[in-house]
């Protein structure tokens, strides 16, 4: 019954969301009510640790669970049945994958036998059935089984879109699922620095990590730009506000960062290729330093539906 398709061209995701390509979708309540936002090894992510599984299954019932991850971690959906010789074939290819990409997206395994309305949500006309979702909103990758050399690719096109996006959290993985503070003593020791306004040492202490850890560059250099960032702030003080990244870092160095996204937002709705990519990397840098979660949830859904 499993029918084999040719992956489809993520390019389209940027322009048209999965609602759009997949009227069905829309009739789900999990993922229609889905917030709507937004390699291969864990330390290569620059983005928060998430607690969960590399690898989980969902249902009908636990749908929002996956929706609610995906604004954090990008997320691919394998739709199967245990009837299902080409998924049987698809299944162990999958969660190889995602044990090698270590938690750089969460695969989730959804027995269509068990989900009636999600199979009928995404349209599961024929299975193995492959979608990703970056940010609540869905799109499909491809039907029947494929080789890993065709489905890698794709794989990387979703964490380059969700990468854009600001999604670059990592999946914590079993064993690391009750972890409370995924950071390092040397992440801490940084950190502390900056608290205590000695920018100099610290982005020397910082710097100093990224060139000796190269295995973790990615995690480091998000270590040298949070440094980078807390230091430009400082030196803002004293500047005129009418320039809308000073104002926008002002409004957070404030406390009030709600504001400052809804400012970078504004500007990214209204502005051309160029300042657009330059309000986003302001606004992704001041992501990385909010400490409220839920401000920058709700910053990600506008910003995922301004790119998307």
């Amino acid at each position: 019954m499993a029918q084999t398709h040719g992956a489809v061209d993520l390019s389209q995701f940027a322009a048209k969301t999965a609602t759009d390509s997949q009227p069905g979708l829309a009739d789900n309540p999990a993922v229609s009510e889905a917030p709507a936002n937004a390699g291969s090894r864990r330390h290569q992510s620059s983005g928060a640790v998430v607690a969960g599984p590399f690898i989980r299954d969902a249902d009908d019932g636990t749908f929002e669970e996956v929706a609610e991850t995906s604004l954090k971690v990008p997320v691919i959906i394998d739709l199967w049945a245990p009837w299902c010789g080409p998924c049987k074939q698809l299944g162990p290819i999958l969660e190889e994958l995602a044990r090698e990409y270590q938690g750089r997206f969460q695969l989730v395994k959804i027995n269509v036998d068990d989900s009636p309305q999600l199979a009928q949500a995404f349209q599961a006309q024929s299975i193995p059935m492959v979608l990703a979702l970056i940010g609540g909103r869905p799109a499909p990758l491809f039907q029947g089984a494929q080789p890993k050399a065709q489905i890698k690719p794709l794989i990387d096109q979703v964490l380059q879109i969700a990468g854009q996006a600001g999604l670059t959290g990592v999946m914590a993985g079993e064993a690391d699922s009750s972890q409370e503070d995924p950071r390092t003593e040397e992440e801490k020791a940084v950190e502390a620095l900056v608290e205590a306004g000695d920018y100099p040492e610290a982005m020397k202490q910082a710097q100093k990590l990224l060139r000796n850890r190269p295995e973790e560059s990615s995690r480091y250099q998000a270590l040298v730009d949070k440094v980078s960032i807390a230091q430009r702030l400082q030196i803002e003080e004293g500047q005129d506000d009418s320039d809308p990244l000073v104002l926008a870092d002002r409004f957070f160095q404030a406390g009030n960062e709600p504001q400052a996204f809804d400012l970078l937002l504004s500007l990214i709705a209204k502005s051309a290729d160029e300042e657009r990519d330059e309000y986003r990397q302001r606004l992704l840098e001041l992501f990385r330093l909010s400490r409220n979660p839920e401000a920058v949830k709700l910053a990600r859904q506008r910003l995922s539906r301004l790119l998307f």
